[in-house]
């Protein structure tokens, strides 16, 4: 198992998830690919980035894909999993000009981004990756495809608030 730290903007780590690295039938080994503490709430992953950041952050839909995207320089946080989004999370991030939003290329990824995407209306907008996740596209196609991806977005939150990218 590797384990995922929750850290606060304080470096306290609040709490604790779990994914799986076994290549098996994750039911049948009686756990789940990811697991979290009984009864622990959920909560954004990399809250500290939301201190640390512009006008711009990005949300990821899995803690590893926000790993990627700081490690190419972005900020992010993540919501881990894409049905964990809550109205409580739109507070944390309504006072940023853009918000990226990567869901992954599936009908639930879908879905994760066009409730975040609804929730920030004005400054919110979804990436469209079509090589897999975030990790997926960084292993294919490297960080210039997801920065170019970025920059995309940025650009289109821009011109839907009528004013240039900075």
């Amino acid at each position: 198992m590797l384990s995922i730290p929750y850290i606060g903007h304080d470096g306290r780590v609040l709490t604790l998830r779990f994914r799986c690295l076994e290549k098996h039938d994750h039911q049948a080994h009686f756990h789940g690919k990811y697991n979290s503490i009984k009864d622990d709430p959920p909560r954004l992953y990399g809250i500290a980035d939301v201190h640390r950041a512009g006008d711009t952050i990005d949300v990821t839909e899995g803690e590893l894909d926000a790993v990627v995207l700081r490690m190419i320089g972005l900020r992010a946080v993540a919501v881990p999993g894409a049905s964990l989004w809550l109205g409580r999370h739109r507070r944390m991030l309504a006072g940023f000009s853009r918000v990226r939003v990567w869901g992954d290329p599936d009908d639930s990824g879908a879905a994760f981004a066009a409730k975040v995407c609804r929730s920030l209306p004005r400054s919110s907008r979804s990436i469209r990756l079509r090589l897999g996740d975030v990790s997926e596209t960084y292993q294919k196609e490297g960080a210039p495809a997801l920065l170019a991806l970025a920059e995309a977005g940025a650009l289109n939150v821009a011109t839907a608030l009528g004013r240039e990218a900075a």
